[in-house]
């Protein structure tokens, strides 16, 4: 394949993500229902003859023309259409990254794993603030083997794959299924930031992550209109940089309030503006990982310049 066709290929996907994106529960409209389905009839089309993306054509042949426009239960009807689609879209984002052409996942709107991320950023907090520094390091440490232990054991076993995903089903992205989830990146990054033993760039780091990421996944989805780059809007990127530094902030004045207002805010509004400009270009790295690493090390640069 020439590189202008997986260019083409790439566009068309990233077209499509975007309008699986619209069908969203915290975003859904009745009447968006007749101009999704024009767009993606006109993506079936010219996804014609496109070798590599031809589950997406088959899978949207087949669903597209049994898409409602009018009915008492459309939103339902277009959610289930955007979870059978959710396979195919898979396959082609793993068949280009293959090529090295990286398109963002399908992640639709899941409260219950917004709350996980909230608690666990909670007790993440609570550890650093209140076990000792051996403790912490216990805790992180057990956990990142946990993780690592159980991405092993589901690679070698398909059956402890399948009922791992079963038992996380309501937490998990689809694409998890086939690749290092999330919770494993996640304790990656907390075993280092426990390496560093600096309270205040690991309370920054975790919530960041806690607080940002649920945060502008939620605006992003519901009032994103401004589009950047990877699926991320304008609206949920400032949504994360204000949400995250609020939050840092208001647990920097709380738990080290020697560092003075001046600088706990300085320190807080660099964290969550590395960890929002992590969030926005991760797409190799899981964001699990690049954002609370990339908060910590924003809220040390500062830390430093401020001593």
């Amino acid at each position: 394949m020439t590189p202008a066709e997986l260019v083409e290929d790439r566009d068309l996907t990233l077209q499509l993500h975007r309008v699986l994106s619209d069908i969203d529960a915290a975003r859904w409209r009745d009447e968006m229902a007749q101009a999704l389905r024009s767009r993606l009839a006109d993506l079936t089309g010219r996804m014609a003859n496109r070798r590599r993306l031809e589950p997406l054509r088959e899978a949207l042949a087949t669903e597209v023309p049994q898409l409602p426009t009018a009915t008492s239960d459309l939103k339902t009807r277009w959610l289930a259409f955007k979870q059978r689609m959710q396979p195919a879209y898979a396959s082609v984002a793993e068949a280009l990254r293959a090529e090295a052409v990286h398109v963002p996942t399908l992640r639709p709107t899941n409260y219950r794993r917004s709350l996980l991320h909230v608690a666990s950023g909670v007790f993440a907090m609570s550890v650093i603030e209140f076990a000792p520094s051996w403790l912490m390091l216990l805790i992180s440490g057990a956990w990142v083997t946990f993780a690592w232990s159980a991405e092993i054991s589901r690679r070698l076993s398909p059956r402890v794959n399948a009922l791992m995903m079963k038992a996380f089903g309501a937490v998990a992205h689809e694409h998890e299924t086939r690749r290092v989830n999330s919770a494993t990146w996640y304790a990656t990054a907390l075993i280092l930031l426990a390496l560093t033993q600096n309270q205040v760039i690991c309370l920054v780091g975790v919530l960041v992550l806690g607080v940002g990421d649920p945060i502008a996944a939620t605006i992003g989805r519901r009032f994103g209109r401004t589009r950047l780059i990877h699926g991320r809007s304008l609206e949920g990127s400032l949504a994360f940089v204000a949400s995250g530094a609020l939050v840092a902030f208001a647990a920097l004045l709380l738990f080290h309030p020697a560092l003075g207002l001046g600088a706990a805010a300085l320190i807080a509004l660099a964290g969550a503006l590395a960890g929002a400009v992590a969030e926005l270009v991760s797409l190799r790295v899981d964001d699990n990982f690049s954002i609370p690493v990339s908060a910590a090390l924003g809220a040390y640069l500062v830390q430093a310049l401020l001593r």
